[in-house]
């Protein structure tokens, strides 16, 4: 039988609709096959992992609003992960429970009822008198989401809108996971779903970080992880990896721990950043062009910005970097585990103006960030994959990366990949790059020459070609 043809595809959205903010990693790559099985799937049933019910539920309207990021949906109200800390409110009875809420949640959920009446009053000037009385109820966290770069609103709508009844699966459906269910969903639910109604399970596995690291990560998650992924793996009738050194390593752990592994395959993962002219195209101030060196990651231990601050405090007292005019950044949303790294960078008066982080940044900044950098950087310990070695490839930059993972797998001979545990080889590169541009002069002909990915609509359609065929 044609797999394609078979039964619907059930693909589980559910970490990208409770994502706030611009997308990154995990979310990016969900919310990138989604919306190709939204142009091109016409058996495509989004789905929402939800807590209250225990099961995935469909979700109702338009989702590429949700998708590229035009409109926000607030969980205000919703019961907390299946799988994470419990909180005191999921403690009290289910009836009890939205009333309890509003304690707690009492700004998000004023202004989600405000921001129902302003989407659906009948007069416009009701729905003006509703978008006034939520300013002054917006901090900082709430206009970020509210509120788009260019100053319109952004629709923020309440869960209860979008989350629909839960889906009768059938033993013909596929459901297809690609973003972080460990945190999302509850596999013990997931388990028993597939054990009564005999669907086809497709997991996208990322990478086993956490377990094979699990020093870089707070003990809960990891046991959070762990739990999620042992059993994922056991039940998954088609395992897609999007490198061949995370499937290597993947299958290494799962025979160590006797996990018996079914069909596994590699997908590689797209990109469609080439030849993208940012809209944004002022620097903060104090960053001149040509006059920083740019880490794109998300903030946590893995991803070298502890040994990267070392170096560049080095190059400082060195009297490297000040008579040039560069400086480091380091952009990207904070993570976990980094609160003394932070506190370090912003105490340390020798790095302190010349490490520069900027968080929650969008898409058009991000691209003149890349563009005018005079090279990145990204010693990351391990990586499943590396989309920034993609993006700054795309940009014509060279790139500093480490041998960790699957990066030289994407990097091959178009930039130096480097041991990330190797401070004085980091120090000794990154210093003949700045002072003598010459040294990176080749790897930079050789990324505009060479350098080609698959965008996202071959990535999404060779994944979904393996989800039906395999």
């Amino acid at each position: 039988m044609d797999r394609a043809n078979a039964g619907r595809i059930i693909f589980d959205i559910t970490t990208s609709i409770r994502w706030t903010g611009p997308p990154v990693g995990i979310v990016r790559v969900e919310r990138q096959l989604a919306m190709w099985a939204l142009a091109n799937l016409p058996n495509v049933t989004f789905a929402f992992f939800d807590p209250r019910r225990m099961a995935f539920c469909e979700l109702k309207g338009d989702m590429s609003d949700f998708l590229t990021g035009d409109a926000a949906i607030s969980m205000a109200g919703l019961p907390g992960l299946a799988t994470s800390r419990q909180r005191k409110t999921d403690r009290a009875p289910a009836t009890l429970r939205p009333l309890i809420a509003w304690f707690p949640q009492s700004r998000r959920m004023i202004l989600g009822r405000l921001e129902v009446l302003r989407l659906n009053a009948a007069r416009p000037r009701l729905s003006y008198l509703a978008g006034m009385l939520q300013k002054p109820l917006m901090s900082k966290r709430y206009r970020e989401i509210m509120i788009r770069a260019d100053g319109t609103r952004r629709p923020f709508i309440p869960y209860y809108f979008v989350i629909g009844a839960p889906i009768d699966f059938c033993p013909d459906d596929t459901l297809i996971c690609v973003g972080s269910g460990w945190g999302n969903s509850n596999i013990g639910a997931l388990c028993d779903l597939k054990s009564r109604s005999g669907f086809r399970f497709v997991l996208l596995c990322h990478d086993l970080i956490p377990l094979l690291f699990p020093d870089l990560y707070r003990e809960y998650d990891v046991d959070l992880f762990r739990a999620y992924m042992h059993a994922a793996l056991v039940i998954a009738d088609l395992i897609i990896f999007t490198s061949r050194r995370s499937e290597k390593d993947s299958r290494a752990y799962c025979v160590e721990q006797g996990i018996r592994l079914g069909t596994t395959s590699v997908v590689p993962l797209g990109f469609d950043g080439a030849g993208h002219t940012p809209r944004v195209s002022l620097l903060p101030d104090g960053i001149l062009p040509g006059r920083f060196v740019l880490l794109v990651s998300t903030i946590e231990p893995r991803k070298g910005h502890h040994m990267l601050y070392k170096v560049w405090r080095r190059l400082i007292l060195d009297g490297v970097t000040k008579p040039l005019g560069y400086k480091l950044v380091f952009a990207g949303r904070r993570g976990w585990m980094v609160e003394n790294l932070l506190r370090q960078i912003r105490n340390d008066n020798v790095v302190s103006d010349q490490i520069v982080i900027m968080e929650n940044v969008g898409d058009d900044l991000l691209a003149a960030l890349y563009r005018y950098s005079a090279f990145c950087v990204y010693p990351s310990k391990y990586e499943g994959y590396g989309l920034p070695v993609c993006e700054a490839f795309s940009h014509g930059k060279a790139l500093l990366a480490s041998n960790g993972g699957a990066l030289p797998e994407l990097v091959q001979d178009l930039s130096p990949c480097l041991d990330p545990e190797n401070e004085e080889l980091w120090y000794r590169s990154v210093k003949e790059w700045i002072e003598c541009p010459d040294a990176r002069a080749p790897f930079e002909e050789a990324i505009k020459r060479r350098f080609k990915h698959p965008n996202w609509s071959d990535a999404a359609a060779n994944f979904f070609a393996t989800c039906a065929s395999a």
